[in-house]
C-alpha cells in the first residue's frame, strides 16, 4: 500500500493541488456559510487520496471540483439542510479540461515522431543546428560556439535542413494521398522556405 499511497499523494500535489485556490473561491461563493470551505477541501482531499488508483482520472480539476460538490452536499445532508442547489450546467461550464482531445494528442505523437524521424536523416550538424534554435531556443551566436562553426553555417544549415524537412513531408503526405510527383514538388514550393532570422 505504500507506494501506491505515495504515488497518489504525489499525483495529488501536482494534478489537484494547484486547484484548491480556484475550489475554495468557487465552495465560498456557491455555499457562503452553509459549509466550510476548508472542511470540505480536506474531506475532497481524503477522499481521493483514498482511491486504490488514479489512472481513471483525465481531468484532475474537474475531478477535484466534482469531488469537493459531492463532499458539500453530503456536509449538508448530514447536517439536515434540505433547501440546496446544485451545480448548474452553466457552472459546470467552467471547469475548464484543458488537455487536447484524444486524437490531436495522438496525432501531435505521430508527428512528433515523424519530425523526430526526418530530423535523425539529416547531418550531425545539420540536425543539431536546428535542435539548438528551434527547439532549445539558443541564439545563433551560441548555436555556432556549442558547434564550433560560424553564424553563416547555422544560418545554412537551418535553412537547408529545415527545406529538407519540409519537402519530405510534403512528399510523404503527397505518397500517402497517392498524389504524383508534381503535386509534391507544388506542395514543397508552396510551404517555401522559413524565415530563422
Amino acid at each position: 500500500m505504500g507506494d501506491g499511497h505515495d504515488i497518489i499523494s504525489a499525483w495529488i500535489g501536482r494534478e489537484v493541488l494547484p486547484h484548491e485556490g480556484a475550489v475554495r473561491s468557487w465552495l465560498s461563493r456557491r455555499w457562503r456559510n452553509v459549509v466550510d470551505p476548508n472542511d470540505v477541501i480536506q474531506e475532497a482531499y481524503c477522499r481521493i487520496a483514498s482511491l486504490a488508483s488514479v489512472d481513471h482520472i483525465r481531468n484532475p480539476a474537474a475531478y477535484f471540483h466534482r469531488t469537493a460538490h459531492a463532499v458539500a452536499t453530503d456536509i449538508m445532508r448530514r447536517s439536515g439542510i434540505i433547501s440546496f442547489t446544485s451545480m448548474t450546467e452553466n457552472e459546470w461550464l467552467n471547469v475548464m479540461d484543458r488537455e487536447p482531445l484524444a486524437d490531436r494528442a495522438v496525432a501531435a505523437d505521430q508527428d512528433l515522431k515523424r519530425v523526430n524521424g526526418l530530423l535523425a536523416e539529416l547531418s550531425d550538424t545539420c540536425r543539431q543546428a536546428i535542435e539548438l534554435r528551434r527547439i532549445e531556443g539558443v541564439s545563433q551566436r551560441e548555436a555556432a560556439q556549442r558547434l564550433g562553426v560560424s553564424e553563416d553555417v547555422i544560418r545554412n544549415h537551418l535553412v537547408r535542413g529545415v527545406q529538407k524537412v519540409l519537402k519530405a513531408i510534403a512528399a510523404q503526405d503527397a505518397q500517402a494521398h497517392g498524389d504524383g510527383q508534381e503535386t509534391v514538388e507544388q506542395k514543397a514550393e508552396a510551404i517555401g522556405t522559413p524565415r530563422f532570422l
